[in-house]
């Protein structure tokens, strides 16, 4: 057997050398990044973090003043201080910690060192940070970028990103206002159930051979549970949306008025599970994947029993053409995830996020995936970061996460060195590269 501190030297260093293929990141252009001026608190605490704290028992309330630019650093870190030193423990804190301490070579977030650490990103943000942070030093070729709340797919820098998309809005329309302002965007006005579907199908032809994937995030406001819904069901909901007589006055370039109040979530259920297998369809037919969010949902009480992925059976079985990417491992239900990526070909797994809600978690995860599930269908990492900072430092774990399982197995002898490497160049780069690039998707 092989010294194991050696043995991990060679893997890890294999495993830095990789250059990788980001699955998901939700990143603003550098442009709006540069263009502004960079608060510590207000950048670092804009997701994730927060959560932490929160859970920790800071009041979110504290936090917005954290984040608030108009009140001096030096109070604020006040504030933030004894709730930031309950969190170090956990994956969100590291991932910071890790960042700033390889690119503003300060030796972590505290007491002796924000002050210092707010001038060198300050002095940092500048035109090619983002060259110099995700392909000079976290190693990532190209990162597959959500483009649905940061930046117009147009706008997205090729150097660097690749988009994907979410059609939410045809999906989750409750009033009539939204389908009026729907129609408009869309160019064609929508009275019926047929004209929302072509208005979808009309801005799914419109972007689908500037994207490589569709974004379905729907586990934050409901089940992710879509039922096969027909026709008849999906247009009654709509023309009940039309159909509203209660009103709710909401203020307009500064003057109220009155719009129909619209409809539950609960009522139009129908019709957004009618237009999800929609989307799906579209989908299929133009080979893209199809990203779906399941497992923990970022920010806190949220209802974890709504993203269990088992409930996407159905699909699962009914477009066995479709190629479903899961994201965060399904956290925390990876176990669910090993058996319906080994059940299903159409099915892979994707660990983006995975390695900073839980560094042991992802670890006993991959391990176990790679003891059930055929090697092309682990996606090994997404940063899934608002900041590029973060997205290193989640990279960092990830190759850490991704050594040591491989160093493992050799160990055991599961796998020789030489296919240990093998499987790493297929986590961090070869297997996303198939998924979202290939010529024979």
């Amino acid at each position: 057997m092989k010294d194991s501190s050696k043995l991990y030297g060679n893997i890890r260093k294999a495993v830095n050398a990789i250059r990788i293929i980001d699955t998901h990141e939700h990143l603003v252009q550098e442009k709006e990044r540069v263009g502004s001026e960079i608060d510590l608190l207000a950048t670092f605490l804009s997701h994730y973090a927060s959560s932490d704290l929160v859970s920790s028992g800071m009041p979110m309330e504290e936090i917005e003043e954290v984040r608030n630019t108009r009140i001096p650093l030096r109070e604020r870190w006040e504030r933030f201080a004894p709730f930031w030193e309950r969190i170090q423990n956990t994956g969100y804190a590291r991932a910071l910690n890790i960042a700033v301490r390889d690119l503003y070579s300060v030796d972590g977030i505290g007491e002796d060192t924000y002050l210092e650490l707010a001038e060198r990103t300050k002095e940092a943000n500048k035109e090619g940070l983002y060259k110099w942070v995700l392909q000079e030093k976290a190693g990532i070729d190209v990162a597959v970028l959500d483009t649905s709340m940061t930046t117009p797919i147009e706008k997205v820098d090729r150097n660097l990103f690749t988009p994907v998309t979410r059609f939410h809005d045809f999906i989750m329309t409750r009033e009539r206002s939204e389908l009026e302002a729907l129609g408009k965007r869309c160019g064609m006005p929508i009275h019926s159930l047929p004209d929302l579907v072509k208005a979808l199908e009309t801005e799914f032809y419109r972007v689908s051979d500037s994207i490589v994937g569709v974004k379905i995030g729907l586990a934050y406001m409901r089940t992710i549970h879509f039922d096969k819904v027909t026709q008849g069901e999906a247009e009654g909901v709509f023309n009940n949306i039309y159909a509203q007589q209660a009103f709710k006055r909401v203020v307009v370039n500064g003057r109220g008025k009155y719009i129909p109040e619209g409809l539950s979530l609960e009522e139009t259920k129908p019709l957004q599970d009618f237009m999800v297998h929609k989307i799906i369809q579209l989908a299929v037919e133009k080979r893209l994947p199809i990203q779906i969010h399941t497992g923990l949902q970022e920010g806190n009480e949220n209802v974890i029993t709504n993203s269990n992925p088992t409930h996407l059976i159905n699909l699962f079985r009914e477009y066995k053409e479709a190629r479903f990417d899961i994201f965060h491992g399904s956290y925390p239900y990876t176990g669910e995830l090993a058996v319906l990526a080994k059940n299903f070909p159409n099915v892979y797994i994707d660990m983006c996020w995975l390695h900073i809600i839980s560094p042991l978690g992802a670890r006993r995860a991959l391990s176990e995936w790679l003891d059930t599930v055929p090697a092309n269908k682990i996606l090994g990492f997404g940063g899934d970061y608002l900041f590029i900072e973060g997205a290193y430092g989640h990279s960092v774990i990830a190759r850490e996460n991704i050594a040591k399982v491989l160093t493992e197995k050799v160990e055991d002898g599961e796998f020789t060195e030489k296919q240990a490497i093998r499987l790493a160049q297929r986590l961090l780069r070869d297997n996303a590269h198939d998924l979202f690039f290939s010529k024979d998707k």
